[in-house]
């Protein structure tokens, strides 16, 4: 399992981290995010659309959102007293929290809104949040948010900050979700049972003459940390925090490090009348990983979902590993869900869905991006979910052709208005497949990144402009082969176009970008990143013309320490 998670690492990333080792005395060093400038493996950092983001389901608990994470583990242990970040690559990123661990230990290291790490038009500079950290630490966990980001990105490296440190020791595997299978294998966080306090006879309380709806009404904004703490204080405030109403809607993504079996079973008894879950990141962190723990998660989310299959309408179990065929049959029990986002999840097979699923008359969004779906399994689940909206499938490797699974939402489910297939389908199919996302009338959005056919065609491209007026927003990074001619049907007909997106693609010239800014009225972003036929004069041009435009052609520059 361990090394088949290693290997689909590689595919994403590669990490290089030199610090300098502890000797007999503690060493300070400074590190700095930065690009790497050899090889091609690289982790692609995109904003997903706004069609098909996913809302937080309780915003209380989520002041700083986070959408993804990279994990590096330290060749020895360091001190990271001095850390710091500086924008020093070519493209951005959003950092929201970094935190350091000893195995179970964490820390937060810095914890502040969220950072841009590329000073463009829209960024406010680099964050000095930072909180001290005294203890050694072996592993980091870099917790950020592309979705604020208009642009793409890429991550490269994390690299020392001392040029003379960089080449004197070894260098540490990639990390992204990496599961160490040593040292603790659990968080063990003490749960603080509820228990009542006597109120002081000489101090006056206020909130005792409050009316219990009003109670209510203050409690609504609290977090799920705020209201367990409340449930302490007395026998009035406990019976008002423990009401079923607060939890109806819980995200538990910012509790992944308090987050065990203990805190899961307590939990369990308040939502019984739950709507949405989220359990992004819950038990999925390095050292977490336990097969017997891992049955005893799924036993107790197999049992909410049993309890709440017909209040149920948000699962998200992104970047966890204790899904199961048993878990997943149980979610396809669950009549009145509308969205299902199932990111990550690679130690479980989605094979045989099919024998358990039925027919989800209200699921709108699917996302088993990252995952180990299978192109039967999942044709399966189209033909069964006849109202789907928004299908993410990005990096989805075990899927070898885009045109069974178009075939079959064209058929199936006429009213999708997202697709989102980046670098699954590169290089699996000829043009014709594409021309079947022609018919599909009311689509909206349209990322085929890294997914340039072979051979190359550009008729598709006619289908899609004259037959989906409703195109908002449309996705072709890296095509190697797009011209300026392929892209005339799209800045002819569609008019409601506000999103291009061609990174990368080397046979574009000033033209197209041009003839975009003149023909779509409701144009608002267009990234033009690397495309080596656009000057930069130009960019600055239109950008002055068209002020309610936003050009992204971010230059390459050298590396430099700020």
């Amino acid at each position: 399992m361990l090394d088949m998670k290693e290997n689909l690492n590689r595919r994403f990333a590669d990490y290089y981290f030199k610090p300098h080792p502890v000797f007999s005395t503690p060493v300070f060093p400074k590190y700095v995010i930065a690009h790497r400038t050899t090889g091609s493996s690289d982790f692609r950092v995109r904003p997903l659309g706004r069609v098909q983001d996913q809302k937080p389901y309780r915003y209380q608990d989520n002041p700083f959102a986070a959408e993804h994470l990279f994990t590096f583990q330290f060749i020895r242990p360091i001190n990271m007293t001095n850390f710091r970040m500086h924008p020093t690559w070519e493209e951005a990123n959003v950092v929201v929290r970094i935190w350091g661990t000893w195995i179970d230990n964490n820390k937060v290291t810095f914890k502040g809104k969220w950072h841009v790490l590329y000073e463009t038009s829209h960024s406010k500079g680099p964050s000095e949040s930072y909180k001290e950290c005294s203890e050694l630490i072996t592993t980091i966990r870099i917790e950020f948010n592309r979705n604020i980001l208009m642009y793409a990105g890429i991550i490269k490296q994390l690299q020392d900050y001392n040029d003379t440190m960089r080449s004197d020791f070894p260098i540490v595997l990639p990390l992204k979700g990496k599961m160490l299978y040593e040292g603790v294998q659990t968080l063990t966080h003490n749960v603080i049972p509820e228990r009542e306090f006597e109120a002081n006879s000489n101090e006056q309380n206020f909130t005792e003459a409050l009316p219990t709806e009003v109670m209510f009404k203050i409690f609504d904004y609290l977090d799920l940390r705020s209201l367990s703490r409340c449930a302490q204080v007395n026998k009035r405030w406990n019976l008002i925090a423990s009401d079923l109403h607060f939890y109806q809607e819980v995200d538990l993504k910012m509790y992944w490090n308090k987050f065990n079996i203990d805190t899961l079973g307590k939990l369990k008894e308040k939502l019984q009348i739950v709507r949405k879950l989220d359990m992004t990141w819950c038990n999925d962190y390095p050292g977490s990983f336990d097969y017997q723990v891992t049955l005893e998660y799924q036993d107790i989310l197999i049992n909410i979902l049993e309890g709440t299959k017909d209040t149920l309408t948000h699962l998200c179990l992104n970047h966890t590993h204790f899904s199961s065929k048993v878990t997943m049959e149980q979610i396809f029990k669950c009549p009145n869900l509308e969205e299902l986002r199932l990111r990550n999840n690679w130690f479980w097979s989605i094979k045989n869905w099919s024998e358990s699923c039925k027919e989800l008359m209200s699921l709108t969004t699917l996302d088993v991006s990252l995952s180990s779906v299978e192109e039967s399994s999942l044709i399966e689940i189209l033909k069964k979910t006849p109202n789907l909206e928004h299908l993410l499938m990005d990096d989805c490797t075990w899927l070898k052709s885009v045109e069974p699974i178009l075939t079959t939402v064209v058929n199936y489910n006429p009213k999708l208005k997202s697709w989102s297939s980046s670098v699954t389908f590169y290089l699996k199919d000829n043009s014709q497949a594409y021309e079947e996302f022609g018919k599909l009338t009311n689509l909206e959005y349209l990322d085929l990144t890294c997914c340039q056919p072979r051979p190359y065609g550009n008729r598709w491209l006619e289908c899609i402009a004259i037959n989906c007026k409703k195109l908002k927003r449309l996705e072709l990074g890296s095509w190697k082969q797009l011209t300026d001619e392929d892209l005339v049907p799209v800045l002819t007909h569609c008019k409601e176009l506000s999103h291009l997106y061609l990174p990368r693609t080397p046979n574009i010239s000033s033209w197209t970008l041009s003839m975009a800014c003149t023909n779509l009225p409701n144009l608002h972003h267009i990234c033009v990143f690397s495309c080596e036929k656009i000057s930069k004069e130009l960019v600055e041009r239109l950008a002055e013309r068209y002020t309610h435009v936003n050009f992204y052609q971010i230059k390459k520059r050298r590396e430099r320490v700020l």
